[in-house]
């Protein structure tokens, strides 16, 4: 008897995994999301990409507009500052934890900007020892892939393990979380 309700239970365990596998993986694919993470050192190298149903303007838009990142789970301030047209200063706070450990981290990025094409960024100021990177614009006729490369050294108390594991497991879904902001911007005139 016990036997049989064990295996009953673990039927019904694998096919609940499955399910929410099935759903956590189809909700990564509707963008089209990729993530890759290489450690060179103290440097990590992050490359990743989504697609939106954006045209040119709207896929510029939504890449310019650095404070929706507060949509973003972890970013709880952006303020943007303009320093001229193509430029902006851009000032974060996120909150993660780290095993138990809640931590606040701040930044501040210097944007670059290539209208149709993307930005460049680098950290003026911030936790990490260095931050910088791009993203640029690739639209065909059904929208535009975002594509994303950064090199950061984080600078911190705790074990390199366990910031290595936090950016690996961390990133896509924060990249996932863009993907999905950045769609509800296809209804909105450009």
């Amino acid at each position: 008897m016990f036997k049989r309700d064990f295996l009953k239970i673990c039927s019904w365990l694998l096919a609940l995994a499955y399910v929410c596998l099935s759903n956590a993986h189809a909700q990564s694919q509707d963008f089209n999301v990729k993530v890759d993470v290489a450690q060179q050192g103290a440097v990590f190298h992050t490359q990743a990409s989504f697609y939106l149903p954006l045209n040119g303007c709207q896929a510029y838009k939504y890449i310019t507009d650095y404070d929706v990142a507060k949509s973003i789970p972890g970013v709880i301030e952006s303020t943007t500052t303009r320093i001229d047209a193509r430029k902006a200063r851009v000032e974060r706070v996120m909150q993660e934890r780290i095993l138990m450990f809640p931590i606040k981290m701040h930044a501040v990025l210097e944007f670059t900007e290539t209208p149709g094409q993307g930005t460049d960024f680098v950290q003026i100021s911030g936790e990490a020892k260095s931050y910088k990177g791009a993203w640029r614009l690739e639209t065909d006729a059904n929208g535009t892939l975002f594509k994303y490369r950064a090199e950061s050294e984080p600078d911190s108390v705790f074990p390199k393990a366990v910031i290595e594991y936090f950016i690996k497991n961390r990133v896509k879904s924060s990249f996932e979380a863009m993907a999905k902001a950045g769609a509800e911007r296809a209804k909105q005139p450009c």
